[in-house]
């Protein structure tokens, strides 16, 4: 408990005095939080500073809790049998009526909010963690009868004890969940700060679904499979047309649809790698060459490893500015005429001319997949696909008109992309007007 108290003084003995109440500022803690709980605190942050009220409620936490933990608020409160949107609803109207304004500069910490950060930490010292996860701030709300996420659920007639109940079981399930997702998708230690697990994002459905381009994926499992060839798939085509979306694709299939895979790639983990990353903070000679044997030593000990590398293109010349012997594409070149590592590529047309096409020992490595752009009735197949998965996110209903008016539009004034991008991006940004500008409408015209 000693972490505890030192946080509770820590956060009280702050400066600041607002109505008679320490408000605080958020650099004291806020690296006592998991990534979890940070995106929970900097949603609340953005929605204080968007009222223009410039301090932490508990209600503007719980009001980001909602929105970034969305999956288990609205899970949790449909056990309870209440309707998601009621209970935001209130949550808005508890947010108007707001205590504190504009007070000193910067976003301050309301004394109640304090409290509830102690609790939640309290919570998780008894998980034996040292930080805050979001499910330790949902837990704390709902064990104090008198927070702001009880006295809503009281106006809409919940029981007090049985939402006790119900976060709780929720909370363990989610948590259960993470703890085996941690375990069936850590990496090794360089792939874990420089890459992320696709497998992870696509089992946490945070990957939209891929439409119309299942000859691609299927030519693609095909280069992936060989043993004697090449079998690196180069995905080439213009800016916009899916290229991304072909490998979420596969890593969706790899993940959720193992069955419909070749058994050499069930279990096989897909890792893009961040060669902005990379290349950051490498100021002395060696480093960069360090962290790229790094990686493919990983990927050597661990042949369920296939690295994804988008804007491929860039690899050539990567890290030789540096100082070191070669770039990354003359280490990734010798790993791969081996056969000792898979790497999947995505470049354009012009890039792929003009970057690996004149390096032949590195194409070679790679077998070409064309990524075309999709007609108009391609694209809007896959707009009714994304069309569920766009109503979640933005809380609208899109209508058939709406995609047919991106479809009209979109090709007429968005002259840097290709479809789908354009049209998907046109539809996207519909939906988002409607949620901030008619937060009660739900049509997308």
């Amino acid at each position: 408990m000693a972490e505890v108290d030192r946080m509770h003084r820590e956060m009280s003995g702050a400066s600041g005095e607002v109505e008679g109440k320490a408000m605080i500022d958020l650099g004291t803690y806020k690296d006592r939080f998991a990534e979890s709980g940070q995106r929970v605190l900097e949603h609340a942050v953005q929605e204080s500073k968007r009222r223009d009220q410039n301090y932490i409620a508990v209600e503007h936490i719980l009001s980001a809790l909602a929105s970034e933990e969305a999956d288990l608020f609205n899970s949790t409160m449909r056990d309870l049998a209440l309707d998601p949107r009621s209970v935001k609803v209130l949550i808005e109207k508890r947010l108007e009526n707001a205590r504190y304004q504009n007070v000193n500069k910067g976003v301050r910490i309301a004394p109640e909010t304090i409290e509830l950060f102690k609790k939640a930490m309290e919570r998780a010292r008894a998980q034996g963690r040292k930080i805050i996860e979001a499910t330790d701030l949902f837990m704390a709300l709902s064990q104090d009868e008198n927070s702001a996420l009880m006295g809503v659920l009281r106006n809409l007639g919940a029981n007090p004890e049985t939402v006790v109940e119900q976060v709780r079981a929720r909370v363990r399930t989610r948590e259960q969940q993470e703890e085996e997702y941690k375990k069936k998708f850590d990496l090794p230690p360089y792939l874990k700060h420089f890459g992320t697990s696709m497998n992870r994002l696509a089992r946490a459905d945070k990957l939209p679904p891929t439409i119309g381009r299942e000859q691609e994926i299927q030519q693609m499992i095909e280069i992936l499979c060989h043993r004697e060839r090449a079998n690196s798939p180069m995905l080439v085509g213009e800016p916009g047309v899916g290229k991304t979306a072909v490998v979420e694709g596969l890593a969706r299939l790899i993940e959720l649809e193992p069955e419909k895979v070749p058994q050499r790639l069930r279990g096989t983990h897909v890792v893009q790698l961040q060669m902005g990353g990379l290349v950051a903070g490498t100021m002395l000679r060696g480093m960069f060459e360090e962290r790229i044997k790094g990686i493919i030593d990983e990927v050597k000990e661990r042949d369920n490893l296939i690295l994804f590398i988008d804007e491929a293109h860039t690899i050539i010349g990567a890290g030789a500015a540096l100082g070191t012997s070669s770039d990354a594409a003359n280490m990734f070149k010798t790993a791969l005429a081996r056969g000792e590592m898979r790497i999947i590529g995505a470049t354009t047309s012009t890039e792929y001319k003009e970057y690996i096409g004149e390096d032949e020992a590195l194409a070679r490595r790679f077998r070409l997949v064309k990524v075309d752009e999709p007609t108009l009735s391609e694209t809007r197949e896959i707009l009714f696909g994304l069309r569920p998965r766009l109503e979640r996110n933005y809380s609208v209903t899109i209508s058939d008109d709406a995609i047919n008016t991106a479809l009209e539009m979109a090709p007429k004034y968005i002259r840097n992309l290709h479809l789908p991008d354009k049209a998907i991006g046109w539809l996207d940004t519909a939906a988002v007007k409607v949620e901030i500008n008619e937060p009660q409408t739900s049509v997308v015209r």
